[in-house]
């Protein structure tokens, strides 16, 4: 039987199903989970085994010896829980399959853990990674795709799975990685404070979850919020987040939205995009100065109601829940033209020096349908990139903040990701101080600084090639 999943046919099948109108829905933002006690070696959570497995799909019978996976991920409370409870449940289901959950508190302390796993041929089998994370994955060998390894396992991908996610992770012909989680940035908000019905002319139509809302009423909102020490919005000042802005108004920050080599930020289109977003962040009278936000960030800012919105992921869901009494909603990303944010997505890869490929595959199978996955989106954190389970009451979670989260599901239809390009975590991380120069430095001299930030991505961009012999 042909495999219309594998190799670039993967890929241009993904795409012609979304001409044909397949549409994705999201799934959340849940970099994998995990936690160390105290920032150094990961802690380790073995699953038990369990007398009698339940009927999942699998194309390889559990071995007739016991076999330990290793699983690293990343993330907060929630996620690091479910994901020990997602391991558990697969034991139960695979009895000779123990799988060992090593988790880490961000990602930055998994990614060095695994480079160092690497180096020195110790990698987990199974391990988180983000879509920013997987071209330098791919150019290097270091995971195994997982396309026919999962559609031997009864993965339908087709009218499944959430196409963005898919994409994300779609390089060198194949799927490198599973996506489980899709989370577009979106605006949290307290309903006490934010003046919808102010935001509209007479006779206009509500503002909706479904309409959405302009720049313009994003500011105006934020505008009329600020006083009695409330500041109307806090937007971070990143990358990802002027990239998603910009793309609304129709532009982009970027010269290839799939494989950068630059910014773009002094074409005439992305100017015009920055100095419309830039005269709202850098307005101090509705959002926090940088001296504030050294005293308290913009995410406690927000739940100690000295903000009254800010732009995030559902990644940020749980750790709100814990604040006793707050209440909090969510709307889309406002729009400078048109709807659209930037996703955040994360994938469960399989480690290229892994020695038990076929139980890891399986591991990756359960986590990316029914059970695993409502069990991981049971977590609050993440949008499933299972389409099936975002009907789920683990997803939509019935009587819990935010009461709009199908906005996250709808804002993942219009989402993008950030380019393809290996180096672009590193591009991130050089430019993060200049952003936020953008943000709060008393003078900006666009002028100057557009051009010269442009000049500098293509030099952390510009692919690394081997020298030739003479």
């Amino acid at each position: 039987m042909a495999r219309p999943w594998k190799g670039l046919g993967f890929v241009s099948s993904l795409r012609r199903r979304a001409l044909a109108g397949v549409v994705a829905t999201l799934t959340g933002c849940l970099l994998v989970s995990a936690c160390t006690t105290d920032g150094g070696a990961p802690e380790a959570s073995p699953s038990p085994s369990a007398s009698a497995p339940s009927p999942e799909e699998s194309a390889s019978a559990d071995p007739a010896e016991p076999v330990t996976l290793r699983l690293a991920v990343y993330g907060g409370a929630a996620v690091r829980r479910s994901f020990d409870e997602m391991a558990t449940a697969f034991t139960a289901a695979h009895p000779q399959v123990d799988v060992v959950v090593e988790k880490f508190r961000t990602a930055e302390e998994a990614q060095q853990e695994l480079e160092r796993g690497i180096a020195t041929g110790d990698a987990p089998d199974v391990f988180v990674a983000s879509n920013e994370q997987v071209a330098g994955l791919a150019t290097a060998d270091q995971v195994l795709p997982v396309d026919q390894l999962l559609e031997e396992r009864g993965i339908e991908f087709g009218d499944n799975y959430q196409r963005l996610g898919l994409e994300a992770f779609s390089a060198e012909q194949a799927l490198q990685c599973m996506p489980y989680d899709v989370s577009p940035m979106v605006v949290f908000y307290h309903p006490g404070l934010v003046p919808f019905r102010r935001l509209i002319e007479p006779g206009e139509e509500p503002l909706t979850p479904e309409t959405g809302w302009t720049w313009q009423q994003f500011a105006k909102a934020a505008r009329l919020m600020s006083r009695d020490g409330v500041k109307g919005a806090y937007v971070p000042p990143e990358l990802s987040t002027l990239m998603a802005l910009v793309r609304s108004a129709g532009d982009d920050i970027v010269d290839d939205p799939r494989e950068a080599t630059t910014l773009t930020m002094a074409d005439d289109g992305t100017r015009a995009a920055l100095e419309e977003i830039l005269s709202v962040v850098r307005d101090k009278r509705i959002t926090p100065t940088e001296q504030q936000l050294a005293r308290r960030d913009g995410f406690h800012r927000f739940t100690h109601e000295q903000v009254g919105m800010m732009l995030g992921t559902k990644a940020m869901v749980p750790k709100l829940r814990q604040v006793e009494g707050l209440d909090f909603d969510v709307f889309p990303l406002p729009r400078l033209a048109r709807a659209e944010t930037v996703a955040d997505v994360s994938a469960l890869c399989l480690s290229s020096d892994s020695a038990h490929v076929e139980a890891a595959a399986d591991l990756i199978a359960f986590a990316s349908q029914d059970e695993g996955a409502r069990i991981l989106a049971g977590s609050g954190a993440i949008v499933p990139a299972h389409l099936p389970t975002l009907n789920s009451d683990s997803f939509t979670e019935p009587g819990t903040a935010p009461s709009s989260v199908l906005v996250f599901d709808e804002a993942v239809r219009r989402s993008t990701t950030s380019p393809f390009v290996t180096a672009w975590p590193n591009l991130e991380e050089h430019m993060a101080p200049e952003i936020a120069g953008m943000f709060y430095d008393p003078l900006l001299d666009l002028d100057t600084l557009l051009p010269r930030l442009d000049m500098e991505s293509q030099r952390i961009m510009a692919p690394v090639t081997e020298p030739t012999d003479q």
